[in-house]
């Protein structure tokens, strides 16, 4: 069995970096930042810095490059894939990354309820994938739609849809 799949959560620590490659296609390439806090066998609190370069191809990158800057809080799902190159002085080079099959938006959490309430309405929801149907705007005064139950296979049992 092969199994290359992760979801990583963290901040953008730079505006993302969209170009397109050939004619019909692109992408876009951030990196996030993921904080780890953890005691030591001391019990003082330390914190440790991961960062960890993503790239994001198509529709999603699109959208990626639209709606992120740096500083937005995002939940990447994906793969992970290892870049192998030679620098300019002749030696190998090698640098693992994240290909994003999905890149969530997270509403930023500060503000006042009624920004919170406007701006997040789709927040959180993962960016649709390439040639999926887009849902229509919604005014701006209209309440965040609820997820919608959807039947699972288990004997008609309901579930609503993960928060993100």
């Amino acid at each position: 069995m092969n199994l290359n799949h992760l979801t990583v959560s963290g901040n953008l620590t730079r505006d993302p970096e969209f170009r397109s490659v050939g004619a019909d296609k692109s992408v876009t390439a951030f990196t996030i930042a993921h904080n780890t806090r953890f005691k030591t066998q001391d019990g003082e609190q330390k914190e440790e810095v991961t960062f960890i370069d993503c790239e994001a191809w198509g529709r999603q990158g699109e959208i990626a490059a639209q709606y992120l800057t740096k500083g937005s809080q995002t939940i990447v799902e994906g793969r992970i894939k290892q870049d192998n190159w030679l620098d300019k002085d002749g030696q190998k080079r090698s640098k693992l990354k994240i290909v994003a099959d999905r890149v969530h938006l997270v509403p930023r959490s500060n503000g006042t309820k009624d920004e919170r309430d406007e701006g997040a309405g789709d927040a959180g929801a993962p960016i649709p994938a390439a040639g999926a149907a887009r849902p229509a705007p919604r005014p701006a005064s209209a309440p965040p739609a609820r997820p919608a139950a959807r039947a699972t296979a288990g004997k008609g049992a309901t579930t609503e849809d993960p928060p993100f």
